[in-house]
């Protein structure tokens, strides 16, 4: 993306504005992503961005989309599915704390409590994260009924442990994935495991 900065215009992909867009959002918000901080950004005339967006709404879709995308990629992952239950589980743990996707994640729930359209996308990414938690819990004993609260518990921590993040720096994204597996191995001394 470097080289492409310092280029003319005409070098530019669209994939050179959503990552700067993406990069832009995940660490000033979506206020933050605005044409004319892109260009001077990219070291480009403003004019150049009309050749692949229609207008900033456009941009910010396209963003939104990509970040679906990736989510998507890792939440539905084939070779996940085939995994033993605690490799899926160290894998949910490493993905939900894993710093840079947890600074979009951050941002992206900003931005959806500001819009609606934003909200449903965001809700059905953290239905299809409940889901594949709730699938690891009843693969290790847990009955159908306490997989899914369980699961619930475990992505309303995730929530309440990003807003918190949001307001202070100083919590580490490690700190979410020790939380997570102590979380789960304290619901099945509870005994959700072993019950069906």
């Amino acid at each position: 993306m470097a080289s492409a900065a310092t280029g003319p215009s005409n070098s530019l992909h669209p994939k050179d504005w959503i990552d700067a867009a993406s990069a832009r959002l995940a660490k000033h918000g979506v206020e933050a992503v605005r044409v004319e901080s892109l260009a001077r950004e990219l070291r480009v005339s403003k004019g150049s961005f009309y050749w692949h967006f229609r207008d900033r709404v456009d941009l910010l879709e396209q963003v939104l989309a990509g970040w679906e995308t990736e989510e998507l990629r890792w939440l539905e992952d084939k070779q996940l599915e085939s995994m033993a239950a605690a490799r899926r589980w160290a894998r949910i743990v490493e993905m939900t704390s894993d710093p840079e996707r947890v600074r979009m994640r951050m941002a992206i729930r900003a931005w959806a409590r500001a819009d609606e359209r934003v909200a449903a996308r965001v809700a059905a990414i953290e239905k299809k994260n409940v889901a594949l938690i709730a699938g690891v819990l009843r693969e290790i004993g847990f009955s159908n009924a306490d997989a899914e609260s369980w699961a619930q518990i475990a992505m309303l921590v995730c929530l309440g442990w990003l807003d918190r993040r949001s307001r202070d720096r100083q919590v580490s994204s490690s700190g979410l994935g020790d939380f997570l597996s102590q979380l789960i191995l304290a619901a099945s001394a509870r005994g959700g495991a072993g019950h069906s």
